[in-house]
């Protein structure tokens, strides 16, 4: 286990509880999440007692991950005896399961929380911290919603004169906005969400699931410095290769100049004016693909 308590007590923004469950299971072939401990206490005349206490889960996984102690002893002497017998149960949240899991990863070096890019393999568990950022095309595509919004605001408190022709143009923007509503939904496909955490050793893409999200405002999130711990499943070792944030998409099969051509169109339905981020599609190398099993801080 770590030496510096305060790695262990995370608070965690997301946290995928299957995986964390599943790999504790494999590291002991199953176990329970709930330890129940007996113990007697006795004293007797002039005898001496040292009571045992029982534990429900796997003395493997206790041992290794979960640091209960497996007997509890209780010595006494005496010349009048009395037993009182007591149960206890002690309950792991999945928060502190996720604090466990993470310390077998460091007590057996396999988590690596200070490496090279070249250093770093396809299945290879890491953990890097960094500023956490939504999806750039998502980011992009949401500004371009609440523009729209905003637009219709000073639409409706335009002079009369203006309003009629502001009107006039409202439908074909409620066609534009839903056309970019539509792209935005088929970016998060299957209830999964592309994150972007920068390193100091490169650019980790999360795809994670928004179930395990644990505030559903994604925006008061953004923007914090937090600590991922995940599995590698890309690696980009150098700027000639990339991770492709359509990929999930059918929008995967168009060419960066056709989307851009595509988004441009929309800047053309009366948000012209307004200042737009940098349209970004894929994140150059470095940079690794991550399924997070958690974000905290």
């Amino acid at each position: 286990m770590g030496k510096n308590k305060s790695d262990q007590l995370i608070i965690p923004i997301y946290i995928n509880e299957k995986i964390v469950l599943d790999m504790l299971a494999i590291l002991d072939d199953g176990f329970s999440m709930v330890s129940q401990v007996n113990y007697t206490e006795h004293s007797g005349s002039k005898s001496e007692q040292n009571i045992g206490g029982s534990v429900g889960t796997s003395a493997t996984l206790l041992s290794k991950l979960l640091k209960i102690n497996l007997k509890a002893e209780v010595s006494h002497e005496g010349e009048k005896g009395s037993e009182n017998s007591l149960s206890k149960e002690k309950v792991h949240t999945n928060v502190s399961l996720l604090s466990k899991f993470r310390s077998y990863l460091v007590e057996e070096q396999i988590l690596k929380t200070d490496f090279l890019i070249e250093d770093v393999h396809v299945g290879d568990f890491i953990e890097v911290e960094g500023e956490l950022q939504k999806n750039p095309l998502i980011n992009y595509l949401d500004i371009f919603t609440d523009v729209f919004r905003l637009a219709d605001t000073f639409s409706e408190k335009a002079p009369l004169g203006e309003k009629t022709k502001a009107k006039a143009q409202k439908q074909q923007e409620n066609e534009t906005l839903k056309q970019i509503q539509a792209l935005t939904g088929d970016l998060k496909n299957s209830g999964t969400i592309d994150f972007i955490l920068t390193d100091s050793q490169c650019t980790a893409v999360l795809s994670a699931q928004e179930q395990y999200l644990a505030n559903e405002n994604v925006s008061e999130m953004l923007g914090g410095r937090f600590k991922v711990l995940g599995k590698v499943i890309s690696v980009c070792k150098d700027e000639n290769a990339s991770i492709d944030l359509l990929r999930k998409t059918t929008l995967s099969i168009l060419s960066e100049n056709t989307l851009d051509e595509l988004l441009s169109g929309f800047k053309n339905d009366g948000v012209e004016q307004f200042r737009f981020p940098e349209l970004i599609t894929r994140i150059a190398g470095p940079a690794v693909m991550v399924i997070p099993v958690a974000i905290y801080a």
